[in-house]
């Protein structure tokens, strides 16, 4: 019953589709098992494929701006997402153990009226942030595509180009050899669309539901001295409503201690693919964005690179957004806490339920957040660090072209 609910969350859907494509997902039987290994291989091949292209490439290029920037576009992305794989595959079990943890604990459980209203909030938000960045993302792969089928029309054989320029001691332009080479090109391109979107989608959706998680806890402190206060005042409660009430607040505690141990660990396994991340991002919107200042070539060869923009923008968009989430609702433990109405406690009684409230208090001043190589916490404000620098870069590539 439980996983039939989860399942009705479409963000979750989504995040979980892109990952077993790419082979990283808890298995749930033997024969599973076997097939996301096998994907997990296939996209090591389809990675490697596209880097080899994409260095071939760049070789062609040494010496042109416009080409060195123009593949710099496409080889950057399979690079990271080249990091990310071997990153993740080192790591493999503890981040498929988590994956399993996030599900039995945060997806698949029965919640409360306001903790169902938290999740479909969370879920909503999570389908416009994930696929407007998948969109744009699939956009770039798309026009990828297109741009050689439009190019060549009207064109003799020996004049058809590829996607990628490519280097294979044989002619390119000639059947077979182009189609085959073609073919090749479109697999590994795809596949490298989908590895670029998915570990970003599964970081802000973890984010997410980390932050409603806080969320929830900050009700239940809220409400927990209410309930109290509506049957009588502390000192008129019998022993075993005060018990129920301290047992109420301990729980509240683990319950804490149970989140900042989940976000420390995601932060341990997210924390160097996100500075890599971040370091390419202003590197990727500086010379996509030149590519549209440049304006070489057809008006499809322009859209790669605006939909590459708007890839990268929002990829950076989710990532810090979602990160800010994380350190606003765990820093806001504290303020619930305080809150909630402990002034309706007896002063000799109920020492042991203050210096819990007190204990939420203090660890609540040290947020939740998911560091980049842990350096420094991931915010908004690094989002917009990283959209100066790039328009930093961007003006001194522009002066220096224009010299």
């Amino acid at each position: 019953m439980a996983v039939r609910k989860a399942d009705k969350y479409l963000s979750i859907r989504m995040a979980r589709f892109l990952m077993k494509t790419i082979g990283y997902w808890p298995p749930e039987s033997k024969f599973e098992k076997y097939l996301l290994n096998g994907i997990l291989v296939y996209t090591l091949f389809a990675i490697g494929l596209a880097l080899w292209i994409e260095s071939t490439e760049l070789y062609l290029g040494i010496g042109d701006i416009y080409a060195v920037t123009y593949t710099a576009c496409s080889t950057m992305p399979v690079v990271i997402v080249l990091l990310k794989l071997c990153f993740f595959l080192l790591h493999r079990e503890e981040m498929l153990r988590m994956l399993k943890y996030t599900e039995d604990n945060f997806w698949y459980v029965q919640y409360d009226a306001y903790g169902s209203r938290i999740l479909e909030k969370i879920d909503r938000k999570g389908i416009i942030l994930l696929f407007t960045f998948t969109f744009f993302v699939q956009g770039a792969v798309f026009t990828y595509l297109l741009a050689p089928i439009i190019e060549n029309r009207g064109k003799n054989e020996t004049e058809r180009i590829l996607m990628f320029n490519i280097w294979v001691g044989v002619p390119t332009n000639v059947s077979p050899n182009y189609e085959i080479i073609f073919f090749f090109e479109v697999v590994a391109l795809i596949h490298s669309g989908l590895c670029f979107c998915c570990f970003d989608n599964l970081l802000g959706l973890i984010n997410m539901h980390a932050a409603g998680q806080f969320k929830m806890l900050q009700h239940r402190l809220e409400t927990i001295l209410q309930k109290v206060e509506r049957a009588g005042t502390v000192e008129l409660l019998s022993k075993k409503r005060k018990r129920q009430v301290y047992e109420e607040i301990i729980e509240c505690v683990g319950i804490h201690h149970k989140l900042i141990w989940y976000s420390e660990r995601m932060e341990r396994l997210f924390m160097y693919t996100t500075l890599c991340q971040l370091l390419s991002s202003a590197v990727l919107l500086c010379v996509s964005g030149l590519q549209i200042f440049l304006g070489r070539g057809t008006i499809v060869r322009r859209m790669i690179f605006i939909a590459h923009s708007f890839a990268c923008f929002f990829q950076l968009f989710v990532i810090t957004l979602t990160s800010n989430d994380l350190i606003d609702e765990s820093r806001a433990i504290g303020d619930a806490a305080y809150n909630a109405n402990w002034q309706v406690l007896a002063h000799k009684d109920n020492k042991s339920v203050r210096n819990a409230v007190l204990m939420i208090i203090m660890r609540a001043t040290r947020p939740c957040s998911i560091s980049a190589g842990g350096f420094f916490p991931v915010s908004l404000e690094t989002f917009m660090t990283v959209l100066s620098t790039s328009v930093s870069y961007f003006t001194l590539l522009r002066k220096f072209i224009g010299e």
